[in-house]
């Protein structure tokens, strides 16, 4: 999408979702005959602070605006008013906020809150799509090959882009294009007089004279001159990023937010302060009740340690409780339903993914986060490098105790490839779209499900 759109959008649903929100809450309070006091001063307060919070984990997905139904819509505010919700009662339980509040009036507000805001994102969206359809950038392309054809679709797709294509130039047009314009010296004419503001360059740089010469007319006729890079033919992810050799521009195939080192040490800080906790105030007594059910099951050590692989390939050594008899294939054959080497605390521990807890160690030692793709057994990564597109890009960052898959369903026994290709598309999501919010609602997913039951966990 366009730069300005997408600024644009940002800001106009962050303010308008913030003030319509605040609008309901003392419409709602006055139709309550509730007045403003003090629990209510705290409510609105820790209510915003919630949702901006909500915002950071479940930003907007621009690229699938035009897609997105009402259905999806209310269902995202759905999801991000839950979340504010929790976030606020978590503040008011450890502030020790003990005043009570009208339950009535709570879930009457945030029920009006998310069926008003799908509403009117849905509105928002509708108008914004006829605005900019008034507001298109007028453009050309030169070049009438397979790159120049992925623009005009790209542009043709997705309005959001606010460019419309005139025509294709070309000296030497493709076949498959028949409705060339004319040649690249005709452009310029063509230009001038349809009122062309945005150029788009896919020619080869061995056309590197007439280039040149585009680019000094489109500067003299202040036109935008986009070149548009062959690296799309070999990427399919996020937009490569852009960095600098010198004066020289390069592109990164892979633009992955946890290679800063800002964003590094504040996933780091989180995983070490997190984990430390929860080792101090919950291991002491879930090692001593299920060590000694661990042990009642079957003979054999309390934890179960395998090497699995980790950041840029590198093993490590990964903890669990103990949930299967000792055997000889533990490092080579995939746990699956109905395994008779599950012992029935161990069936309890993986349902309700406790065996997974000792891995607070690997998070607190540094080799593992709370949050990354799922460390898969050394046999597996030789076997599903080789068969799987892009399986070993999971491994740019740590593996995670939970992870973005999981939180999608994907977990337990693969078992055919397209499930594991499905794992690995949504790990190499969470790699190059990682933030600290999208790490909190992973966990929050997770922990809803570790409370349910996972059926698909054995």
């Amino acid at each position: 999408m366009h730069n300005r759109y997408r600024m644009i959008i940002s800001i106009l649903y962050i303010v308008v979702d913030i003030v319509l929100l605040n609008l309901l809450y003392f419409t709602s309070l006055y139709a309550f005959g509730l007045n403003f006091g003090e629990i209510y001063h705290i409510i609105f307060v820790l209510m915003n602070l919630g949702y901006l919070l909500s915002f950071t984990a479940i930003p907007v997905n621009f690229e699938d605006l035009t897609q997105l139904s009402i259905v999806l819509i209310f269902k995202r505010n759905l999801v991000k008013l839950t979340m504010t919700i929790l976030i606020m009662l978590s503040c008011m339980f450890f502030l020790k906020i003990g005043e009570p509040a009208s339950r009535i009036f709570t879930l009457s507000f945030f029920l009006s809150a998310c069926v008003l805001m799908s509403l009117n994102q849905w509105i928002t969206r509708k108008a914004l799509s006829y605005a900019i359809r008034q507001t298109f950038s007028k453009g050309v392309i030169l070049g009438t090959g397979q790159l120049g054809q992925k623009v005009f679709d790209e542009m043709l797709n997705n309005i959001y882009n606010g460019v419309i294509i005139l025509g294709f130039f070309d000296d030497k047009p493709a076949q498959e294009i028949i409705d060339i314009s004319g040649s690249i010296e005709d452009a310029k004419g063509f230009i001038i007089k349809n009122g062309v503001t945005d150029v788009f360059c896919t020619l080869d740089m061995s056309e590197g004279e007439k280039i040149k010469d585009f680019i000094k007319f489109s500067e003299s006729h202040i036109l935008n001159f986009h070149i548009v890079p062959s690296i799309g033919f070999y990427h399919t992810g996020n937009a490569p990023y852009v960095t600098n050799i010198g004066k020289m521009p390069v592109f990164l195939l892979r633009h992955i937010p946890l290679s800063y080192i800002h964003n590094a040490m504040i996933k780091r800080t989180f995983d070490f302060v997190v984990s430390l906790i929860a080792i101090i105030v919950l291991f002491p007594l879930l090692f001593l009740v299920f060590g000694i059910l661990i042990k009642m099951s079957s003979p054999g050590p309390i934890l179960f340690k395998q090497q699995r692989t980790g950041k840029r390939g590198k093993d490590f050594t990964c903890y669990k409780f103990r949930t299967m008899k000792c055997n000889c294939y533990a490092d080579s054959k995939q746990a699956t339903i109905n395994d008779d080497r599950k012992t029935k605390i161990g069936c309890f521990m993986r349902k309700n993914s406790i065996d997974e807890l000792p891995q607070l160690f690997n998070v607190l030692i540094g080799n593992m986060s709370f949050v990354g793709p799922r460390p898969h057994m050394l046999l597996h990564t030789h076997e599903y490098s080789s068969c799987v597109d892009k399986y070993m890009v999971r491994h740019f960052i740590k593996p995670g105790i939970t992870g973005l898959a999981q939180s999608k369903g994907y977990r337990g026994e693969t078992k055919d490839l397209e499930q594991m290709e499905k794992r690995i598309m949504y790990d190499i999501e969470y790699v190059e779209n990682w933030s600290l919010g999208y790490d909190l609602l992973i966990i929050f997913k997770t922990f809803l499900m570790m409370l349910k039951g996972d059926e698909k966990a054995h």
